[in-house]
């Protein structure tokens, strides 16, 4: 279904609010949600729904309104009123229900049934995402069928039962109380109406509850631009249609010859419990993409592919490498102000925001910029798109990187013109600070007192390896040079940045040149001893001669850095992705040569890193259409070319992706992708979302190593 969305013009915070008003088309904060003033109860009306195997009506089944959990993740579900019973035709009318709180989010499923075939299949079940309580009215409509369980479970399978398999009882979705996990599942509901027409109050489908896949969706802010989001709708169909095969049939179990059996044997994981319904397999399959277990990914995606009939209910896709599932949010094909301009770095900020560069390679193409969407890819802000080089516009400047404080800003650094770093608050104002000294800054990151730390990519850089902003504010006044330590102006150079779990900042050379062997680990940093006084009297430099220490890895014993990129903070290591060899690189803290992981058959010149809230480690493969993730302990997770068709493909392939470089992951535990590709007269740059595939993570970075959790789910 194709659908366009208009909203008036808009800051961020104001985006966030109407996204509470609409009802999910955009992602929530959760201040939004616990700031509400009466939070009291509230007595609900009945609503109306509709539930199909398939393109047939499922008789008899249990129809059930449940209420997120709220003690942890996967944690019982509350139900709202009584079940009901689908009729003949598959209608159901719930009763009233009592709200725990207007914000709080719900859910329905439809469990048994006869599908139509004379008696009850006692594995089915069906659910779909509905969104806060208050938005929920006696004109709600709701289709329930294998495309909406699909959408359900990819993007709110990381807040699923644990278990995942097991007695049906025990299916539940919830998360924690605390402030970012509830962001995270809130945001993680919005994102399900980017993918199916289950709900009559998603606007993206004209108010229209189907039951039908979202084919496209266009987001327009006035005065900031415009994002098309097309899902993977083909790919969702082709896990609707598997699961299909299990609802239309007589039911079964794991290992058994009936299509329930094959489903349920194909999708657990090695060590996990056999699922006994529709959507524990569903959510096996989000959360285990590539199938494999005992019987081998190969052979279980055959398999499962196979369960396809000759005519599907739903217009499936071809036979997949994984089941990962994507969105690609697309820019206007535009030159001059585009949105999105070849994309390069992104990050995601405390309510879920993406933030990201354009770095067009021709000035004259379009304007250098920033740009922010909502978790939803509604766009927010668009700031120094355009204009001449200053304190105010990026103008011909180049972007280079992107970090978020403690406060919500959004640092960038440029290497071209003046070379200026800039800063911009959320709450709608920006500003710049020329810092050619004359090395160029490059390589930002900051830590979790809130301490701003950049690296410079310019060899040329006779002054400093290491700038220091403390406290988060840019101003001369507050900055800090740190000298280079013993005038390397090659390994020294701080091209891409990151600050490790005990608070030492790591510079990689990166580009610099592919013969890089070394990243940079700089500890023992003396210089706010050197300001003044609060607010912070001028700075000097320091002169610590025992500023850097240089990290070298030996080759000889497997540590091999070889041409070193991006650098991703882990709890207590520091990894790097090597673009020259494809590998990662995973190095404690404490010096030494390191562990490398991976080949060219499971990398293909990783350049940027991120780590989720389960410790894996996720890479953008620059030469190829794909992303791979590595386990914490360096085990290849995605697929690998070296395996047995179909799962003979290099990472989590995907057309949405193209030249991805910037990788960052939400606390929804979506994993964000930006496409290095400019935009054309004709084409549209982009970013890439993968739904669901990763463990919510803590945002910005800061806060998770200000709080200990990086690694860790909110």
């Amino acid at each position: 279904m194709n659908r366009s969305v208009e909203l008036t013009p808009v800051k961020a915070a104001a985006a966030v609010l109407l996204c509470c008003v609409s009802a999910l088309v955009t992602g929530c904060t959760s201040s939004q949600f616990l700031s509400v003033a009466d939070n009291s109860p509230i007595l609900a009306a009945a609503m109306r729904g509709k539930v199909h195997g398939g393109q047939q009506p499922i008789t008899g089944a249990s129809v059930q309104l449940w209420a997120v959990g709220a003690s942890g993740y996967g944690s019982a579900a509350t139900k709202l009123g009584s079940s009901v019973a689908s009729d003949s035709n598959g209608n159901f009318s719930l009763g009233a229900y009592t709200c725990p709180t207007p914000n709080t989010l719900t859910y329905i499923t439809a469990s048994g049934g006869n599908p139509g075939l004379g008696s009850a299949n006692p594995n089915i079940m069906l659910a779909a995402a509905l969104g806060p309580c208050s938005s929920l009215t006696p004109s709600t409509f709701i289709f329930m069928d294998e495309v909406t369980t699909a959408a359900t479970a990819f993007a709110l399978g990381q807040y699923f039962t644990p278990a995942v398999g097991g007695p049906s009882t025990a299916d539940s979705f919830g998360a924690p109380i605390a402030s970012q996990a509830q962001t995270g599942i809130t945001n993680a509901f919005a994102t399900v109406n980017n993918l199916v027409c289950g709900v009559s109050t998603n606007t993206i489908c004209g108010s229209i509850a189907t039951g039908n896949a979202v084919t496209s969706a266009t987001f327009t802010t006035a005065g900031v631009g415009t994002i098309t989001a097309t899902p993977e709708s083909a790919k969702l169909n082709t896990v609707a249609d598997i699961l299909a095969a299990c609802v239309n049939s007589a039911g079964g179990s794991s290992g058994d010859t009936s299509p329930c059996g094959k489903l349920f044997a194909g999708v657990v994981t090695s060590s996990g419990t056999a699922p006994t319904d529709t959507l524990q397999a569903a959510v096996y399959m989000s959360l285990n993409p590539t199938s494999n277990n005992s019987s081998g990914s190969a052979t279980n995606l055959a398999n499962l592919f196979g369960l396809i009939t000759g005519q599907p209910p739903y217009v499936a896709g071809a036979q997949p490498s994984d089941w990962t599932i994507g969105i690609q949010y697309s820019g206007a094909a535009v030159v001059a102000t585009t949105l999105l301009n070849a994309p390069f770095d992104l990050r995601v900020d405390a309510s879920g925001n993406v933030w990201m560069i354009n770095v067009p390679s021709s000035t004259a193409a379009a304007a250098e910029s920033l740009a922010e969407l909502s978790p939803t890819g509604v766009p927010i802000a668009n700031p120094w798109n355009g204009g001449v080089t200053g304190a105010t516009s990026m103008g011909s400047s180049t972007p280079r990187n992107l970090a978020i404080d403690l406060n919500g800003k959004i640092w960038v650094t440029t290497s071209s013109g003046s070379a200026y770093v800039y800063q911009w608050d959320t709450s709608g104002s920006g500003t710049g600070v020329s810092m050619k000294d004359p090395g160029q800054p490059y390589g930002i990151a900051v830590d979790g007192s809130n301490n701003v730390f950049i690296g410079h990519g310019n060899s040329g850089s006779a002054v400093t390896s290491l700038d220091q902003f403390t406290n988060g504010i840019l101003a001369n006044s507050n900055w800090i040079k740190y000298p280079l330590d013993g005038a390397n102006t090659t390994t020294d150079l701080g091209q891409y940045s990151a600050v490790d779990t005990a608070g030492n900042v790591w510079h990689s050379a990166a580009n610099g040149g592919t013969s890089a062997t070394s990243v940079v680990e700089i500890t023992a940093m003396n210089g706010i001893a050197t300001c003044g006084a609060l607010p912070y009297a001028p700075c000097t430099p320091t002169t610590d001669t025992s500023l850097s220490a240089t990290y070298t890895a030996n080759s000889a014993t497997g540590g091999s850095l070889s041409g070193p990129w991006g650098l991703a903070a882990n709890t207590n290591s520091m990894w790097a992705g090597n673009a020259t060899s494809s590998t990662i690189t995973g190095m404690a803290l404490t010096g030494g040569t390191g562990t490398t992981y991976g080949s060219i058959t499971s990398l293909a010149s990783p350049r940027f890193l991120a780590v989720d809230g389960s410790g894996n480690v996720w890479a953008s493969n620059f030469n190829s259409t794909s992303v791979s993730e590595l386990s914490s302990s360096g085990t290849i997770l995605s697929p690998q070319t070296s395996g047995t068709a179909p799962a003979n493909v290099l990472g989590y392939a995907h057309s949405g992706l193209s030249s991805p470089t910037g990788i960052t992951i939400d606390p929804s535990g979506n994993v964000w992708i930006a496409n290095d590709v400019a935009a054309t007269a004709s084409v549209g740059a982009s970013v890439f979302e993968l739904v669901g595939a990763a463990s919510p993570t803590v945002t910005p970075i800061a806060l998770a190593l200000k709080n200990g959790t990086v690694g860790v789910r909110p």
